[in-house]
């Protein structure tokens, strides 16, 4: 019956094969359609001095944002590690916040902070702290302040279960000997959280090699990776050969990454949680003397880096309130008038039924194939089963902007781009693994005595999975079908090849008016989707709550 049950997996794999693998491998294959010859565009990728430099830039500014993300991310791990667990989970939710709000709201509030004459400028020139305004945006710094914003949550929390998972008497142990909190930290610490910490900068690395949108808005000509150079050979240069050489190298450095670390740790550490747990072993925790020196600055550094993640969404909602035609901060007088003027634009309220609508589709389509994904894997065993899970996960791998032109392609002819089924059916690429993983993980805690039983019972399967199984399960389901719809509403890199004018979705409508001119007006509009994920995550906790 294991196996009778895992042909569930059979749906998932053909969408996949279909609108992922296909896609993403006709790109590859025009690669070689160049009139010069097949290796043409590569040969063009080494010669040409932009390419050779974006392809440095790429890498260069991924390392960057990897090493200031692990530096950020450990006093926030430590912080979350030795406070109570109804604290470590309030801060849990300060870090997914912003990390799961729209990436445009981050990126656009960053903007708003670090322009020349935007509020930080503004806070150091009037302490005087500084004679005349800094560029802290359009510039590498930009970049790296933007970027390391939205990917350092990968690390908080490998980093987090890491710290989790020390033994407190190794640290007792340590101390007795003589061990003072340099020696822990190099000692014990960092050889225990190594782990964690890879698993994290893995995540984080390959993600900022297909970054595309924080970069394009807020770096500089000397700031473009090469994300943007494919997105400039489809749209400008219509040249598709150059665009999949150029994929191909993105998509061989990511799956280089991807498949080092599986071999070296395995996937559940990369997804998981892996921390060690045993008999005897005493949660880390604060000391009975209480914090160190050393402890109570990880501790204000830890708090620093919180605000800094909360910064951005917290500087909308004042400035959203302001009456002045011009961002300013603080508002110097409270009126609801860009609110208003957000209501009387058609074009807002119309981008945001589209998102509705294309997440109509991308929800249910991703929770039942994800779902489904999950069922089938806990089935197998040995290679299929390694293999299939490695094919439900790579969407999260593969950069977007690959599977953006991509899909492109294959859409086009058929006429898909106009509506929204084009749109939805990428959504639900993308949006599946997060089901995928969150039903694996409810299946993990599942009892299959209960399913043995009912079976045993005279029931069908497909009873069994409604009357038993699902119930258990749901609220993980649920929790899936909840980040599916937060990555389906936040979406900028589709919906900006797979819709037109009239079915762009809110967060194209956003990059776009991003691109020319910040108005007040965007500060209402991320007001209100900062809303909308908040009350998602809180909807999430709530379905975890019930796990447990």
């Amino acid at each position: 019956m294991r196996r009778g049950a895992a042909w569930v997996a059979l749906p998932p794999t053909l969408f996949l094969a279909a609108l992922f693998a296909l896609p993403v491998l006709r790109l590859l294959i025009l690669s070689f359609s160049d009139p010069a010859g097949p290796f043409s565009p590569y040969w063009r990728i080494v010669d040409i001095p932009a390419y050779r430099t974006a392809l440095l830039t790429t890498v260069g500014i991924g390392g960057l944002v990897t090493v200031l993300s692990v530096l950020l991310a450990y006093p926030v791990a430590y912080l979350m590690a030795t406070v109570p667990p109804r604290v470590a989970r309030l801060l849990g939710l300060c870090v997914l916040l912003p990390f799961w709000t729209s990436a445009l709201v981050r990126t656009t509030a960053w903007i708003i902070l670090l322009q020349r004459y935007g509020v930080l400028n503004t806070l150091l020139v009037d302490s005087h702290l500084l004679r005349h305004p800094v560029s802290f945006v359009y510039n590498l710094s930009g970049v790296l302040i933007g970027m390391s914003h939205v990917l350092m949550p990968f690390i908080v929390f490998p980093l987090y279960n890491a710290f989790r998972g020390i033994d407190q008497n190794l640290i007792h142990a340590a101390e007795t000997l003589g061990a003072g909190p340099t020696t822990l930290c190099r000692r014990v610490f960092l050889p225990l959280t190594a782990p964690g910490v890879a698993a994290g900068a893995t995540i984080v690395f390959m993600s900022a090699l297909g970054y595309y949108i924080t970069p394009a808005l807020m770096g500089g000509p000397a700031q473009t990776m090469v994300a943007q150079l494919i997105s400039f050979n489809v749209e400008e240069q219509l040249d598709w050969a150059m665009a999949g050489a150029l994929s191909v190298v993105m998509l061989l450095a990511s799956l280089l990454i991807f498949f080092l670390f599986q071999a070296v740790f395995g996937l559940d550490r990369l997804f998981g949680d892996a921390a060690p747990s045993g008999r005897g072993v005493v949660p880390f925790a604060v000391g009975a003397r209480g914090r160190s020196a050393s402890g109570r600055a990880m501790l204000v550094l830890g708090g620093a880096v919180l605000l800094f993640l909360l910064a951005p969404v917290l500087i909308v909602f004042p400035m959203s309130v302001g009456s002045s035609p011009f961002l300013s901060f603080p508002p110097q007088h409270l009126s609801l008038r860009w609110y208003h003027e957000l209501l009387a634009r058609p074009q807002w309220l119309a981008s945001a039924w589209n998102s509705l609508q294309v997440a109509a589709i991308a929800v249910p389509g991703a929770t039942l194939l994800g779902t489904m994904a999950a069922l089938g894997v806990s089935r197998l065993r040995g290679g299929l089963a390694r293999g299939l899970e490695v094919l439900f996960i790579l969407p999260m791998i593969v950069p977007p902007i690959i599977l953006a032109v991509g899909l492109y392609y294959q859409m086009v002819p058929l006429g898909l781009i106009r509506g929204h089924w084009g749109l939805g059916l990428g959504h639900i690429v993308i949006a599946l693994p997060f089901v995928f993983l969150s039903a694996q993980a409810a299946l993990r805690g599942f009892d299959r005595n209960l399913e043995r039983a009912a079976l045993g019972l005279g029931a069908s399967w497909p009873t069994m999975f409604r009357r038993v199984m699902l119930p258990a399960i749901g609220p993980g389901v649920a929790a899936g079908a909840i980040f599916a719809f937060i990555t389906s509403f936040d979406d900028v890199i589709l919906a900006l090849f797979l819709t037109d004018v009239r079915g762009r979705t809110l967060p194209r409508l956003i990059y776009e008016n991003v691109s020319e001119e910040i108005s007040p007006t965007i500060t209402a509009v991320a007001v209100l989707v900062i809303l909308l994920t908040l009350l998602t995550l809180l909807l999430n906790v709530f379905f975890q709550k019930d796990t447990r």
